[in-house]
């Protein structure tokens, strides 16, 4: 199987990514600083071609969308978390994931039996009483 997992530089990601090459798969793992087999900025055109360009015309199997920002880091709602933090999380968690999919549908297409997964965080689901202290805009995509 082939695979291709975003954010595997630490916690999920690279859990998933070493699970499956102990189970050896052939996969690989991106992430945007650098760290893994391949550098992926999920919001950038450049490095979502060289991420099409290293896939090449091999049939991909599974891919991962994994990569996600937290910017808000506790933040209240209503004095610290700007419009441009929800547009950086927004442009990375949600609009990440449909780039990184739409470049990745010719070797999907390629594959027998192709699968995507998306990976959330449970914390868009945290409703506190009184205040929001944290929002995920990845959230909507389950």
């Amino acid at each position: 199987m082939k695979a291709l997992i975003t954010g595997t530089n630490r916690g999920i990601g690279a859990a998933l990514l070493r699970h499956l090459e102990a189970v050896e798969h052939d996969v690989l793992g991106t992430s945007r600083d650098g760290s893994t087999d391949l550098t992926l900025d999920v919001t950038d055109s450049a490095s979502i071609q060289a991420l099409v360009t290293r896939l090449g015309s091999e049939p991909l199997d599974l891919l991962v969308c994994n990569a996600e920002i937290s910017v808000d880091k506790g933040l209240s709602l209503d004095t610290g978390f700007s419009a441009d933090m929800w547009a950086e999380a927004f442009q990375v968690n949600i609009a990440g994931v449909f780039l990184t999919i739409q470049a990745c549908m010719p070797a999907l297409r390629r594959a027998a039996t192709p699968k995507i997964a998306i990976v959330s965080s449970k914390m868009g689901s945290r409703a506190r009483p009184v205040a929001v202290t944290s929002i995920d805009p990845q959230r909507p995509l389950l």
